[in-house]
């Protein structure tokens, strides 16, 4: 399977960096990472086999989170990922938290991706 382009379809969004500037990880963010941050990850992901053929693109499920001491601040970066990655995927649920020991607000999404092989 390719990888989904999620940090480079970000990075051409203007609006995203000026909320994000490069903040925008894969799985982890970097221990003493300055919020707002964005973290993405694969949820699971599945070949679309053929009968007569490879399978020519994969079924991703993928979650963004945001977090940021503002709630408000998370609820507006996500709001702003999210129209940007739905020109390319389903966006299935929203999710909203806050994380007691990092005393931060946690707002993101769950979506999938066709990615073409």
């Amino acid at each position: 399977m390719k990888q989904l382009p999620i940090y480079k379809t970000l990075k051409d969004s203007p609006e995203v960096v000026a909320l994000l500037g490069d903040k925008i990880y894969e799985d982890l963010a970097p221990e003493k990472t300055m919020p707002p941050y964005l973290v993405w990850s694969e949820v699971a992901g599945t070949p679309n086999n053929n009968l007569d053929c490879p399978a020519n693109n994969d079924h991703v499920m993928y979650q963004i989170m945001v977090y940021s001491p503002h709630q408000k601040t998370a609820s507006d970066i996500r709001t702003a990922v999210c129209n940007v990655l739905q020109e390319h995927s389903h966006i299935l649920s929203r999710i909203g938290d806050y994380e007691n020991d990092t005393r931060l607000f946690a707002r993101g999404f769950d979506a999938n991706w066709w990615l073409d092989r």
